[in-house]
């Protein structure tokens, strides 16, 4: 057993530098702006965190059993073990083609997340982090900490995609753009762990790299490709955060990426073209939007308030299937997911850095306010990140009554968020600032 375990770690740096290498390598991972070797210390940092995630859900939260990231862990070796008595089992669990046959039932029953209590009619997003660890455990040797370390690389494929992407409008101000994409701590931590949040990530980083390619260069079936994966990803795992972009990503098809005419006129007609579809889409897709949103906030009150110890619940408007309701409940949900927690919610070591983060991009606001520039004010690319946040942040708030989730749930928004106040701070006014005061 100890041999084992000692092969595994030696796996685990095996993997590492086959990593590293593949990042130094690949023309992918190549920047214009930062030195040779910033992607592999930036990726390394990034394991770090991964380990980070591991050690706090271990030893902060105690239970194994309550832990996120153990029980999609679990329940993967469980599907895993399949294999050794009928492999076609195994593939029919991991791609869902003849999963539904009652023979199976004695893996799910037996796992924790695989059957979810509520679905609103939609896939369950559980399943594809566990079909993730059941599929790393393949070449793994049962190490926890190489699961982390693939989830690692493919979140931060996603995110160096969003830099590659913002890297050109940001060149002088490039390791703030680092700070920014990366080292949110928010981000750096919940994309860290054997989480949705990893996969959610890669997924749309993949999505709007290979959508500017597509609007940019020449047609190509790698495009295509790029584009159905990261689609059918965020389908699986997280289908709102797509939702949330899809107004975004239509303004940028139509503007190509470029500053045009009635360029305010399109961006306003587009969103309330896809705010009326929203409201229909029972007929079109089988479900309701605002059906959905109501019920799902519902059952996350409901299960607030079954919890003994919640020291960070919320009191939130509760909604109602239809527009107007739903609109009413908006500003105070996005107050609370911008601003809160705040330095005085604080109930514990994780409330405290998410105070902390709220309190440092409060400061940027104002530093943006101070410093307020209109030169990018017809940049498609900013009304882009400002429609994303804007829709991600008041869905997370309409929903979330408890803090801690609300600060998981709105992480993937975060980097555009401070892409939209680096797009409206006058970077010039503060450097002569910086002089006038240090002249050296």
């Amino acid at each position: 057993m100890a041999k084992k375990r000692e092969m595994s770690y030696f796996l685990l740096l095996v993997y590492i530098l086959i990593i590293c290498l593949i990042i130094y390598k690949s023309k992918f991972f190549k920047s214009e702006s930062l030195p040779k070797y910033s992607p592999i210390i930036i990726f390394l940092l990034k394991f770090i965190a991964g380990i980070g995630v591991y050690i706090i859900y271990a030893f902060y939260y105690g239970d194994r059993y309550s832990s996120d990231i153990f029980k999609y862990f679990d329940d993967g070796i469980i599907i895993h073990s399949s294999i050794y008595e009928n492999p076609i089992d195994y593939l029919r669990m991991i791609t869902g083609i003849g999963g539904d046959s009652p023979h199976l039932d004695q893996y799910y029953k037996t796992c924790y997340f695989w059957i979810k209590p509520f679905n609103y009619g939609l896939f369950n997003d559980n399943l594809t982090v566990i079909r993730f660890n059941a599929i790393v455990r393949l070449f793994s040797m049962g190490n926890i900490h190489i699961h982390t370390l693939i989830m690692r690389f493919l979140s931060f494929i996603g995110l160096w995609s969003i830099f590659r992407l913002f890297e050109n409008k940001f060149h002088k101000q490039k390791w703030l753009l680092v700070l920014v994409i990366f080292f949110i701590p928010s981000v750096y931590f919940w994309t860290s762990g054997i989480l949705k949040e990893g996969i959610l990530i890669f997924a749309f980083g993949l999505l709007l790299h290979s959508f500017n390619k597509l609007i940019t260069e020449k047609f190509s079936l790698i495009i295509i490709l790029g584009l159905v994966i990261s689609i059918y990803i965020l389908l699986i795992s997280k289908f709102y955060v797509l939702i949330a972009a899809l107004p975004g990503l239509f303004f940028i098809l139509i503007t190509k990426g470029k500053p045009t005419k009635k360029l305010f006129a399109k961006y306003i007609l587009i969103h309330i073209i896809f705010l009326s579809i929203a409201w229909v889409t029972k007929p079109i897709i089988g479900v309701s939007f605002p059906e959905i949103l109501a019920k799902k906030q519902h059952d996350f009150i409901n299960y607030s308030n079954s919890l003994k110890q919640v020291g960070s619940k919320i009191e939130i408007q509760e909604i109602e299937p239809n527009i107007i309701s739903i609109i009413k409940a908006t500003p105070k949900a996005l107050i609370n997911t911008i601003f809160r927690p705040t330095i005085f919610e604080i109930s514990n070591p994780m409330m405290l850095l998410a105070a902390i983060e709220n309190l440092i991009l409060l400061l940027f606001m104002v530093l943006t306010a101070i410093f307020f520039s209109k030169r990018n004010l017809k940049n498609p690319w900013l009304w882009f990140c400002v429609s994303f946040v804007l829709i991600l942040f008041t869905l997370s708030g309409i929903t979330t009554p408890i803090l801690g989730a609300l600060v998981r749930y709105k992480a993937p928004a975060l980097p555009f968020f401070g892409l939209i106040l680096m797009y409206l701070i006058n970077f010039e006014k503060i450097e002569k600032l910086r002089k006038r005061l240090i002249p050296f």
